[in-house]
């Protein structure tokens, strides 16, 4: 037990030191020598823990990932309709943005789902599971928009799911990107375009008999 304890606690020293750096100088350019370092670990040491700076990366988006599982669940449960629901989801995303953009863009990118690499990385694995956590949340959120009546009939849930999951993401990064285009040239300021956007993504799917 003790030596279980010992391991998590070495574990989140790196973890919580890595994530430091790569935020402050990028996931390229920290180096192991930089995250021994900066935990305060031989480098040997490090090597004990975690195979490679891409497991120690990936132990990071699995833990920002169950945090965005956490936040979503989160959201559904409030009981709201769907549409509070929904923008409950797109003020989180936004929050979750502003606190970790480097990990917003992580989750929203490539993350492998090839067979032999989850049989052969327990933590690509776990990632692969949280992440279908997460798409179930919203499909179940997608089940209650139709018996709601709120969503449009033939909506295929989970390409839809995944949809507006790509879609937010781009959206908000989009915002926050190009705020200074957006005020120049439509006039809007970041709030108001994201408002905008949310609303036009929901009106694809909405059912326009209601």
């Amino acid at each position: 037990m003790k030596k279980e304890k010992l391991i998590r606690f070495n574990q989140q020293n790196i973890l919580d030191a890595a994530q430091k750096l790569f935020v402050q100088k990028g996931v390229r350019q920290t180096t192991m020598d930089d995250i021994a370092k900066a935990a305060d670990y031989s480098k040997s040491t490090i090597y004990v823990y975690f195979k490679s700076k891409e497991e120690i990366y990936h132990y990071i988006i699995y833990e920002h990932m169950c945090r965005l599982k956490d936040m979503t669940l989160e959201c559904v449960e409030k009981n709201g309709t769907f549409e509070d629901c929904y923008y409950e989801i797109c003020s989180g995303l936004v929050n979750y943005y502003e606190q970790y953009p480097l990990y917003f863009f992580s989750i929203m990118g490539n993350i492998s789902v090839d067979e032999q690499d989850l049989q052969e990385s327990e933590i690509l694995r776990q990632i692969y599971n949280v992440g279908e956590k997460i798409n179930d949340i919203m499909a179940g959120l997608f089940e209650k928009g139709m018996k709601e009546n709120y969503l449009r009939k033939g909506v295929d849930i989970l390409p839809a799911v995944f949809t507006l999951w790509a879609s937010l993401g781009s959206l908000i990064t989009m915002a926050y990107e190009k705020e200074a285009y957006i005020l120049k040239r439509m006039h809007m300021d970041r709030t108001a375009f994201l408002r905008y956007g949310f609303q036009l993504l929901l009106d694809s799917v909405k059912n326009r008999e209601r």
